[in-house]
C-alpha cells in the first residue's frame, strides 16, 4: 500500500493555499527578488533577466517557474526565434499582505518562519547591495547612498501615517516608463523596514 503523500503549503478551509504565503516561500531566495524587479521593469525573456544579471541563464530556469507557480510572474507574449519559443515574462501586481488569512497563518509557527526567512533574504540583499556600492566606489561613499536606523516614539496612528508616507513615495516612483525612456538614470534599491519594537 503506498504512503500518503505530503501536502505541502498551508491550505484555506476550502482546500485552496492561502494566498500570500505561497508566494512568501517563492521570494525566499535572492535570485527570484532580483527576477521580480526585472519583470517588474519591463517584460523580458530568462534570457534577457540573465543578462541583466551577468549570469547564465539556465539556473535561472527553475527560480523563473517558482515564481510563475506562486503567480508572482505570468507569460505576457511567447514569441518564435530560430525555432524556439520565447516566453517573455511580466510581474503580477498584488499586496500580499491584505488578504486576512495571510495574517492569521502567520500567527503560527510555519508561517512566522516563512516570514522570517523572507526578511532574512531581504536584508542580506540590502547588505550586500551597500557593501558592493561602497566597493564600486573606490572608498568613497556613492552618490545617493543613504544608509539609516533610527528609533522612533508614534501613537499607532502615527506609525499608520508614516507607512502610508513611505508607500506613497514608493508607489510615485514605481511609475514604469516605456521602453527605452530610462536614458541615463540609475537603478536604485530600497528597502525598508517599520517595525514595533518591544517595550
Amino acid at each position: 500500500m503506498p504512503k500518503p503523500q505530503r501536502k505541502t503549503g498551508r491550505r484555506t478551509g476550502r482546500g485552496r493555499p492561502v494566498p500570500g504565503l505561497a508566494q512568501m516561500r517563492a521570494l525566499s531566495h535572492p535570485l527570484r527578488i532580483r527576477l521580480l524587479e526585472l519583470f517588474g521593469e519591463r517584460p523580458r525573456t530568462t534570457k534577457q533577466a540573465a543578462q541583466q544579471m551577468r549570469t547564465a541563464p539556465t539556473p535561472l530556469y527553475h527560480h523563473v517557474a517558482a515564481l510563475e507557480r506562486a503567480g508572482l510572474v505570468r507569460v505576457r507574449e511567447t514569441r518564435q526565434n530560430r525555432g524556439t519559443i520565447e516566453k517573455y515574462y511580466e510581474l503580477v501586481r498584488h499586496r500580499m499582505g491584505g488578504d486576512p488569512r495571510v495574517v492569521a497563518a502567520l500567527k503560527n509557527k510555519r508561517g512566522r518562519r516563512d516570514l522570517a526567512a523572507l526578511s532574512f533574504v531581504v536584508f542580506d540583499l540590502a547588505r550586500n547591495e551597500v557593501l558592493e556600492a561602497i566597493a564600486r566606489g573606490s572608498g568613497k561613499i556613492p552618490q545617493g547612498l543613504i544608509a539609516v536606523r533610527a528609533s522612533l516614539h508614534l501613537s499607532k496612528a502615527g506609525a499608520r501615517k508614516v507607512q502610508k508616507d513611505l508607500l506613497r513615495i514608493i508607489r510615485s516612483r514605481k511609475a514604469r516608463p516605456g521602453p527605452g525612456r530610462f536614458g541615463r538614470r540609475r537603478r536604485y534599491s530600497l528597502t525598508v523596514a517599520l517595525t514595533p519594537l518591544a517595550d
